[in-house]
């Protein structure tokens, strides 16, 4: 039996928080104990993109783990990304294994460099790039993390989707 979950915690992306997902994922449950066996969640390349687009259009300083993740989702290797980001990969290495803090210049280089390869994969995406070369980077500290909630919603009004999407709306 199957069961559409309303709100599920999902650790498994690859973050340092957990990423909140609203009506998308299903459970799996044994008809003859009633205990949950497994989770199915639908789409989930178009997820993750849409986790990468969510969390760069939150102006909190990126960490190494959130660049680390955002590189893997645009489908580079680090060295690679470092090439295309102009910089040396022994200080990209040091961002991604928190040994360095990104700087702002660089923390807007990886949004910008996200939202143009990932901007096809994300329903309702309304990103304006200037909008991110105008952000206001806020400092972050380990106590605050950004919360993400992303809903996965049908048909109407997706643009060049003719199916089930996640929505990037955000929780205030």
């Amino acid at each position: 039996m199957y069961r559409r979950l309303d709100r599920y915690e999902d650790e498994s992306l690859g973050l340092p928080y957990p990423v909140v997902l609203l009506d998308g994922v299903e459970e799996e449950i044994d008809d003859e104990t009633g205990e949950r066996v497994g989770i199915s969640i639908p789409h989930l390349e178009d997820l993750v993109a849409t986790v990468a687009i969510a969390r760069v259009l939150r102006p909190l300083q990126l960490s190494g783990a959130e660049v680390k993740f955002i590189r893997r989702v645009i489908g580079r290797s680090a060295k690679d990304f470092a090439a295309a980001l102009h910089m040396a990969p022994e200080t990209y290495s040091r961002w991604e294994n928190g040994k360095q803090a990104v700087g702002e210049w660089a923390d807007k280089q990886v949004r910008l460099a996200a939202i143009v390869v990932l901007r096809e994969k994300v329903a309702r995406l309304n990103a304006d790039v200037d909008a991110v070369v105008n952000m206001q980077i806020q400092p972050s500290t380990a106590d605050e993390l950004p919360y993400l909630e992303i809903r996965l919603v049908h048909g109407e009004g997706l643009d060049n989707h003719d199916r089930e999407a996640w929505d990037l709306k955000l929780a205030a």
